[in-house]
């Protein structure tokens, strides 16, 4: 998403070993409340003292956030300490609009159930979060975005109240990150900044910034990311991609491949970037085609040529971007049956497609067609 629908931007504080201190900072005589990835209960962040809620990353659907959003009405804390990956984070900040007036968590909640995108009313955020993220890649600290899982799919949930009030990267929460989920985070990282590089509507120096960070992203993650260092800086530059001008356009729905690999991720039981990495290369080749439905040709060419050449690339961007997930490891998904593929093509199509600005003039035979384009591992027909 288009940083068009972001609001106050948080106030980022990075660092070694400097979470304890500014958690411990931040929440200093006020009620607080953390919120923690259980598998990280045993590293402490904030004090001792804090009630805890500790959440499995991996059971997060609509109903565990329902109940972590009964037990922050019950609380009702002054600020709230997300600790986590980005579903987490994402958890915390749509849980945390049961604080809201006027039932804005109801409403957010109701809402997904019938539609794939939600947009909050313009209210204030109703709580302090300081969020702390244990991953790297999805910018969850930084932007205005909430992703819920229901029983229809990934749910997306946009506005200002969800934006955190603080945010804290410490690289003694990524050390225990393996290379491949480092290198998975920098290419969604990457992908947000190449996706707003598909539309032609962005300012001179969005083109630029989004070409400065896709280079260093590319340089850093192409490099050790083993060291605290190396992963300092990913962190950092994820999150700038939502504290610049790389996302600002007047196009918010121009990283169109977000849309199918999260219909794909949903139907195959994969991660977001898993189900990426097989669709990426056939969406741009599409978008190289001259086919303006994904995105203009020469904003995406011109992206790549001042990227490309920091991690020694092919220059043409489909062919180089397959040859950097090899190259990084980025698995991909079974190949999907055929019923698979047009199930996850009528739901694209459903969510996202036809009349929707996000995919407008695609239909299902589009998504099966790119579906069938895509680059699978061995597995179903």
């Amino acid at each position: 998403m288009s940083s068009e629908f972001a609001a106050r931007v948080p106030t980022l504080w990075h660092g070694h070993d400097i979470a304890r201190q500014m958690t411990s900072r931040l929440t200093a005589g006020r009620e607080t409340l953390v919120i923690a990835d259980s598998s990280l209960a045993s590293r402490a962040i904030a004090d001792d003292a804090a009630r805890t809620i500790e959440v499995d990353a991996r059971s997060l659907t609509v109903t565990a956030v329902v109940g972590i959003a009964e037990e922050i009405a019950r609380r009702s804390p002054s600020v709230i300490v997300a600790v986590g990956g980005g579903s987490i984070l994402d958890a915390t900040k749509i849980a945390s609009l049961s604080l809201a007036p006027g039932h804005v968590f109801d409403f957010a909640v109701e809402r997904a159930s019938r539609s794939a995108l939600t947009f909050l009313p313009d209210v204030p955020s109703p709580v302090d979060i300081v969020a702390v993220p244990t991953t790297l890649g999805t910018s969850s600290e930084t932007n205005s975005v909430g992703i819920l899982k229901n029983e229809s799919g990934y749910r997306l949930i946009v506005g200002r109240s969800l934006s955190p009030r603080h945010a804290i990267i410490d690289p003694c929460n990524l050390m225990t990150l393996t290379p491949a989920s480092v290198r998975e985070g920098a290419l969604e990282a990457f992908l947000r900044l190449a996706g707003a590089s598909t539309s032609s509507r962005r300012s001179a120096r969005g083109r630029r910034d989004a070409v400065a960070l896709g280079g260093a992203l590319l340089e850093t993650a192409s490099g050790d990311v083993a060291t605290a260092a190396s992963r300092l800086r990913l962190g950092r530059l994820s999150a700038a991609t939502q504290r610049s001008a790389a996302l600002r356009g007047q196009d918010p729905y121009s990283a169109r491949h977000w849309y199918v690999a999260n219909e794909v991720a949903f139907a195959l039981e994969v991660r977001k970037m898993v189900a990426t990495a097989a669709i990426i290369a056939a969406v741009w080749r599409r978008v190289c085609s001259g086919d303006p439905r994904w995105g203009d040709r020469e904003s995406l060419e011109e992206f790549w040529m001042g990227v490309a050449g920091r991690a020694a690339l092919p220059p043409d961007p489909p062919t180089g971007i397959a040859a950097l997930i090899d190259r990084w490891g980025i698995p991909s998904p079974p190949r999907p049956t055929v019923r698979e593929i047009h199930r996850i093509s009528a739901a694209t199509e459903t969510a996202w497609g036809n009349r929707y600005p996000m995919l407008a003039g695609l239909f299902a035979d589009d998504f099966c067609d790119l579906l069938r384009d895509s680059y699978w591992s061995e597995g179903g027909e």
